[in-house]
Formats: structure tokens, C-alpha cells, sequence
């Protein structure tokens, strides 16, 4: 059979159903992954999208066909999943999921033994070896065991509750998604009143498709959030590992403020004094984690690297990246969205401030435009184009880092340009100390970047 090579990315796994990705496309992963993990067991889990159960179930026969066992999970978040593989003595596991994508996509998130995640380098090693590899028959056995990990999840998830909460009326939409499995028994444990809405996991999506990023995915939470005059909101992506936050009026408030709070939260909590951040965050991090003695790191972005950095260096507490993923060394290095939400509540009920007095100081000193996109016609093109803005800022004193792309900082605002991983487009993120600078460094890259295209 042919596989489609472009459901391979740079970290996982993901296709349309059934156009690039089918039971077919499964079963040779399930074979192949126990060849490249040189694995007697696979931890496997699934989403309640519509597609999961009938992949799942190829998977594991390709699995098994390979004289492995499975250990299957069944339904899950992608952070229960995660926490699963940790705790439980397996080579691997390969979770069904296309995480925030829309109802007709779905794929493969897959880690080694500990929950180690696998890097660029080994995803496409793995892909070779799947689409290239001849597997042969090895065993006609069913050797599956099932186990529900829920109830271990949730315990291990409420332990991190250590301090009180303020009183706070808070939305929660779970997105028909995998965080509905979860939500409403994790908050019993708290004094916050919660409004849950599209709790049920639902893999049609009927309300609104699982991605917290997009406006539209919002307004219906926006409504709730102003009729029933509460706190916050919180919204969860498809399989529950990202999180966005909104303040009372509905306006998202920045992943970055999200990761200050919680960042220095963490390390007067725990003593550790490290974090790491990815390169489009915003300085106020930066200016948070110095008010209490910690150290801040800048990754490439996606919270892969994240993870392997942490495995590494025992000091990092945790890690961030803009698009709501937030990663807790404590917790198995897993990016998990209810978790992040607990301690984000913790941390904004540490504070004197109130939450809105909290974002009323940061929206007036740190202005930060929305990523905007440019589109390229190849990685060539997008390569004149930041050397030819290497050069030019370079020359006006600018302080230069190429950990992904080109960083460009100076001390009033710095912008940050990347090629995308998926698309045919360049990224811009910029920042400055006041508006008016924000505009007119926003519209001189613009001009700039479409005078090179």
C-alpha cells in the first residue's frame, strides 16, 4: 500500500480521514512503530473523534501483528495518554488524536517509553521506515490488555491543588473534546464556581470546532461569559492539552501574561528557579520571572523542545509556547490544559491585585501585535528574505538570535520571523513598549517583507 508522506510532520502524525489517513495507513504505523521502538508493549489511547475507534482498532492489529502487546487505554486526553505512558512499564505509545483540528482530520501523536517525545529527527526517521518498511506477519495473536486510567489521572491532577483559590465565577467550554472527561470532577475540589458548557465529548464538534485560537471558535463562550457576568473563561482544544483564558469582557487574555503568572508563581512555590519560553513570547516573562530571582531560557517554538530540554536540565519548572500549551516538569513533563488552568487560578489567587488590575498594567506597557503571515513561494524566497533584515538591523545596533528564524531586538521593541512548519508562509511577531511604536514597526516590516516577496 501507499502511504501519503505529508501526514508526517515535524512532531506527529495528521491527515484528513479517510483521503490521507485510513486503517490501512494505522496498521503499518502500528507495525512499523514497534519495529523503530524495538517494543514489546504500546501503550495506545484515542479521542472521541468519529474516525478514532475504527483507527484505533487497525492499529492495534498492526501492533499485535508484530508479536507486541497493547496496553489500551481507551478514551483519553492527550495529557491522560501522556501521564499513562509515564507511570505505566511500556515501550511507547501512540495516541489517536488530531488535537484541535476540525472533525474530518485525525492522526497519531506518538512518544517512547517514559513519555519521551520524539524528536524532528526520529519522526522522520520514522516515516521512512513506515512508508519504505516490509513488514511481515510475525504473530495472528490478539494480545490486548485494558486498563482506565481516568481516576489515577484526576488524583494525580487534584494533588496540585496547595493553596486557596479567590472567589471566582468561571466558564469552562470543553469543546465537545477529551477535557468533558475530566472537568466538572477536577473542580469539585475547588471553591471557584464553574459554569460548564459543551461538556460532552462529542466528535462531530457540534458547537464549534475544537481550536481555542480561532475567534469564531470563541463566541459562544464570549456570550456565556458576559450573560452569566463571570470572572473568566477558559477554553480547551479538541484532546485537552491547550488552554486559552479570557477575562470578563471576552478578550483573550495573552498566553504570554499566562505563562509570567504562572511561571513565577511556580518557582516561589517550588524553589526552582528556571523556566523556559519559546522565541515569540512576550518580554513581560522576562520582567516577571526577574522580580523573583528566576532565570528564563528561549526555545525553538512547539512544546516538543520544550519537553527534551526539561529532560535535560532537571532545573527548568516549566514551559511555555504562545499557542496555550504549557508544559510542568512535575508533572512528567506533560503539556496539560486543566493542570495549567488550577495553576493559573493559584497564581492570580496568590496575587494582591486583582486579575483585572493585573491585566490593566500589562495591556497599558507591553503591545504586542497579532502573528501576521506573509505568503512565500519557497524556502529559498524566505531565506533572502531575513538575511536581507539580518543585515539591515544588524546595522542599526540591533541585538541578533537565530534560535528559530530571526529574532530582532532592540530596547524599546523586537520582532521575531520564522518560517512556518507547515505552510508556504513567513510569521511575524513584534512587540513594543507603546503603541504608536508598535504601528509603525508593524507597518514598516509589512512593507519591507512585501517589497522582498
Amino acid at each position: 500500500m501507499k502511504i501519503n508522506k505529508n501526514i508526517f510532520h515535524a512532531y506527529d502524525i495528521r491527515g484528513k480521514y479517510p483521503a490521507e489517513i485510513n486503517e490501512e495507513t494505522f496498521y503499518k504505523i502500528g507495525q512499523a512503530f514497534v519495529k523503530y521502538a524495538k517494543a514489546k508493549k504500546i501503550l495506545v489511547g484515542q479521542d472521541i473523534r468519529l474516525s478514532s475507534e475504527s483507527l484505533t482498532a487497525s492499529l492495534i492489529k498492526g501492533i499485535n501483528s508484530q508479536g507486541a502487546s497493547v496496553l489500551d487505554i481507551g478514551l483519553c486526553s492527550t495529557p491522560c495518554f501522556y501521564f499513562a505512558v509515564a507511570k505505566s512499564n511500556v515501550d511507547g505509545g501512540l495516541m489517536c488524536t488530531a488535537s484541535h483540528l476540525g472533525r474530518e482530520f485525525n492522526g497519531l501523536k506518538p512518544v517512547f517509553r517514559g513519555n519521551t517525545p520524539l524528536t524532528r529527527e526520529q519522526v522522520s526517521e520514522f516515516k521512512d521506515l513506515t512508508i519504505n518498511g516490509d513488514f511481515k506477519i510475525i504473530s495472528n495473536e490478539e494480545k490486548i490488555i485494558k486498563q482506565d486510567f481516568t481516576g489515577t489521572y484526576l488524583n494525580e491532577i487534584v494533588k496540585f491543588i496547595k493553596n486557596k483559590f479567590k472567589s471566582l465565577k468561571v466558564v469552562i467550554d470543553a469543546s465537545n473534546g477529551m477535557a468533558g472527561l475530566y472537568v466538572e470532577r477536577v473542580f469539585e475540589a475547588t471553591n471557584l464556581k464553574i459554569i460548564p458548557i459543551f461538556i460532552e465529548p462529542d466528535g462531530s464538534f457540534p458547537n464549534h470546532d475544537p481550536n481555542p485560537k480561532i475567534p469564531a471558535n470563541r463566541q459562544k463562550l464570549v456570550d456565556k461569559i458576559i450573560s452569566e457576568k463571570a470572572n473568566l473563561g477558559i477554553m480547551f482544544d479538541g484532546d485537552a492539552d491547550r488552554v486559552y483564558f479570557l477575562d470578563r469582557q471576552g478578550q483573550v487574555i495573552d498566553p504570554s501574561l499566562v505563562s509570567a503568572l504562572m511561571g513565577q508563581y511556580l518557582v516561589l512555590q517550588t524553589g526552582k528557579k528556571k523556566i523556559l519560553i519559546e522565541v515569540r513570547t512576550s518580554r513581560v516573562v522576562k520582567d516577571f520571572m526577574e522580580k523573583v530571582g528566576g532565570k528564563v531560557g528561549v526555545s525553538v517554538c512547539w512544546s516538543i523542545p520544550i519537553k527534551l530540554a526539561m529532560e535535560k536540565d532537571n532545573e527548568i519548572i516549566f514551559g511555555s509556547e504562545t499557542s496555550g500549551h504549557y508544559v510542568f516538569a512535575d508533572f512528567y513533563r506533560i503539556d496539560s490544559g486543566i493542570l495549567a488552568a488550577l495553576n493559573f487560578f493559584q497564581a492570580i489567587s496568590a496575587k494582591k491585585e486583582s486579575l483585572d488590575e493585573i491585566l490593566e498594567d500589562f495591556r497599558s506597557k507591553y503591545f504586542i501585535i497579532e502573528e501576521t503571515n506573509f505568503q512565500i513561494k519557497n524556502c529559498g524566497q524566505a531565506k533572502e528574505i531575513l538575511k536581507t533584515l539580518e543585515e539591515k538591523y544588524r546595522k542599526e545596533g540591533a541585538e541578533i538570535l537565530k534560535i528559530d528564524g530571526l529574532t530582532v531586538q532592540f530596547p524599546e521593541w523586537w520582532f521575531n520571523l520564522r518560517l512556518s512548519e507547515t505552510e508556504p508562509l513567513i510569521r511575524l511577531n513584534l512587540e513594543a513598549k507603546t503603541e504608536e511604536l508598535m504601528n509603525k514597526k508593524k507597518e514598516e516590516l509589512s512593507s519591507l517583507i512585501n517589497n522582498l516577496l
